[in-house]
């Protein structure tokens, strides 16, 4: 059996809970002097999530540029959603990019996994396997969950690393333990077979019930398959 044939890609692309840098609508950075970044930034989080008024994805966009420019690591990321989906500005993987990386350089764990992801894609960077597990890593050493996730994906696959499967089961605990789907998925499949563990059927099948309790279907499958 091809285990790599098997397990999944766990990317998630975080949405905000949550290049130019002049930005699509260009406003004048002027009419905010007086607000600070953190003002700013909990403003476009507003007009974003349409918390105590109209949802405006263009207003936030605004607010958030104009916090991003001031040197909001969190408006940064939410820039780089933002162009990575289209919400609120013209969809641009560059300047997705580019707003995920100065948000990173500052420490943003959730910027660190996405920047990550974007060198994992080729997605307006160059692909780059060895840039992507830089910030995965560095994402990860805050808990980021996904990039722990990925972490397991990179060595269970060999991508942008040597094969490891000790390794790889050992980020997949992390973000199992922190309830990612298809790291318990992945999990499963490696206690299931064998590889770089000793078979533990039980296990597998506990982790397979995780998963598929959150409607992970491969996992829903794999318990079927194993009734």
């Amino acid at each position: 059996m091809d285990i790599k044939k098997q397990i999944i890609i766990g990317l998630c692309l975080i949405t905000v809970g949550c290049a130019s840098s002049n930005g699509f609508y260009g406003a004048d950075m002027s009419q905010y002097a007086g607000y600070g970044a953190d003002d700013l930034y909990r403003l476009g989080k507003k007009y974003a999530d349409g918390r105590g008024v109209a949802r405006d994805d263009q207003k936030a966009f605004q607010f958030y540029q104009a916090a991003a420019h001031e040197g909001s690591a969190k408006a940064q990321y939410a820039l780089g959603y933002m162009y990575r989906t289209g919400r609120g500005a013209p969809q641009s993987y560059s300047l997705s990019a580019e707003w995920f990386q100065r948000s990173a350089e500052q420490g943003n764990a959730d910027s660190q996994y996405s920047l990550g992801v974007r060198y994992f894609l080729g997605q307006g960077t160059s692909q780059d396997y060895n840039q992507a597990i830089l910030w995965f890593q560095k994402s990860a050493a805050q808990g980021n969950a996904f990039a722990e996730n990925q972490l397991g994906f990179m060595y269970a696959t060999g991508k942008g690393v040597n094969q490891n499967y000790p390794a790889a089961i050992q980020w997949y605990e992390r973000a199992s333990d922190h309830g990612v789907a298809s790291a318990q998925y992945n999990l499963g499949l490696l206690y299931a077979n064998g590889v770089g563990t000793p078979v533990n059927k039980a296990r597998a099948q506990e982790l397979f019930k995780l998963a598929a309790a959150k409607n992970f279907y491969p996992a829903r499958q794999a318990l079927a398959n194993n009734q």
